[in-house]
């Protein structure tokens, strides 16, 4: 019995998401890049693009008990949904003007169309039948992993989240709550601990 709860154990710690931190010093050796929880500042990293105006994002902030009314909302303020369902065509055309108004942007567009618009799009996180939050979260993968070079701060606190950004999964963060069971979250809470190799 002793064996088993041991073994338990190990298997839950190989399984845990263990912190990564970057280097103090820019001239320090990054760490091995660690599937997880994806680092806050990548956002910042990527320059923060804007793909919903702040006004509508402002009045959408305090609306609904969680993430998918707040999409929910900001997708029908943007005029993107209509009851609960979608007009895909509008959201194309919203990026369409997005690569117009930013064309170093184009790539990872162009593959935002192919993977979140174009067909029927499966459960991203924790939410059912939530399609605004489906869009969004496939959307910003698609835009951290189709980043080109040149987007990318070249800050040193910057290094980490272009690597993880590279290798990694990009996971919805309440994919790893305590209360979500592992494997579930489109398989990301059972993250391989090193990079994925394309």
């Amino acid at each position: 019995m002793f064996k088993f709860v041991l073994l338990f154990a190990g298997i839950a710690l190989c399984q845990a998401d263990l912190p990564v931190t970057p280097p103090k010093t820019p001239s320090a050796t990054p760490p091995p890049v660690k599937c997880g929880l994806t680092p806050t500042e990548i956002h910042k990293c990527l320059g923060n693009p804007k793909l919903v105006t702040r006004d509508i994002t402002a009045q959408c902030n305090s609306k609904g008990p969680n993430e998918c009314e707040r999409l929910k909302c900001i997708f029908s303020k943007s005029g993107w949904m209509s009851g609960d369902a979608i007009d895909k065509a509008k959201v194309t055309a919203h990026f369409e003007q997005f690569v117009k108004d930013h064309p170093d942007w184009a790539p990872a567009v162009n593959q935002v169309k192919a993977s979140c618009l174009a067909g029927s799009l499966p459960t991203q996180g924790v939410y059912l039948n939530c399609p605004a939050y489906d869009i969004i979260h496939c959307v910003l993968t698609v835009f951290f992993k189709n980043a080109q070079p040149s987007q990318w701060s070249t800050t040193a606190e910057c290094t980490y989240a272009r690597q993880f950004a590279a290798a990694c999964p990009i996971c919805p963060e309440d994919c790893f709550a305590a209360a979500i069971p592992y494997g579930s979250c489109n398989a990301c809470r059972l993250l391989p601990q090193i990079p994925q190799t394309p």
